[in-house]
């Protein structure tokens, strides 16, 4: 179980930390920020696939995401779960 919580710690770290906002990896983290001020539509939850399977593909090569559905977007608070390949799944807010 140990080994779950650290890789749960690590997605949580690359999906919350915006894209660019470490000066020395620009290139860690993710996109999800870009969403917060978005209508939801289908588009939106295509946005939210993409930017988390492609952040933490690139990131935590642990896990593979089998699906990521999302659960609310209320005001600022982004709340979604991933599904993995495994059976695991996680969920995730920006609160």
């Amino acid at each position: 179980m140990r080994h779950l919580v650290s890789i749960q710690d690590s997605i949580k770290d690359i999906l919350l930390t915006p894209l660019g906002s470490r000066v020395m990896r620009p290139e860690y983290g993710s996109r999800l920020f870009e969403l917060v001020d978005r209508k939801v539509d289908d588009e939106f939850r295509a946005d939210l696939a993409c930017y988390v399977i492609e952040a933490v593909q690139k990131w935590e090569k642990r896990v593979k995401i089998d699906e990521v559905r999302l659960i609310s977007l209320d005001g600022h608070i982004l709340k979604f779960k991933i599904v993995f390949t495994d059976g695991n799944e996680m969920e995730i807010s920006n609160a």
